[in-house]
């Protein structure tokens, strides 16, 4: 789960989670602080919005890994889901 420094977003709807899958997290979280990541990384990078990785789920396949980012997303509430595991084990913080 990547944070964001600040919301992004408009008045109406503002954003400052983002929830994806991979099977390299080193690489993919470069892919995003190189602005060649998820639109939504982007337009944080556009707007000099910096971001860090805040929690990190582990998964035996990629297959497990996209089923639970589905299930993770039907939270709507990242922030809330961000609180919910904050206290299970440490988080790792990458900042750009």
């Amino acid at each position: 789960m990547i944070e964001l420094s600040r919301p992004l977003g408009n008045e109406k709807h503002q954003a400052r989670y983002y929830l994806g899958s991979c099977a390299n997290l080193k690489k993919r979280f470069q892919q995003h602080l190189q602005g060649s990541g998820a639109a939504f990384t982007r337009a944080a990078i556009e707007r000099g919005i910096d971001f860090k990785i805040v929690y990190v789920w582990k998964t035996s396949s990629k297959q497990e890994a996209r089923q639970l980012e589905i299930k993770l997303k039907r939270y709507k509430n990242h922030a809330q889901l961000l609180r919910r595991v904050q206290n299970a084990k440490p988080n790792s913080t990458k900042t750009r």
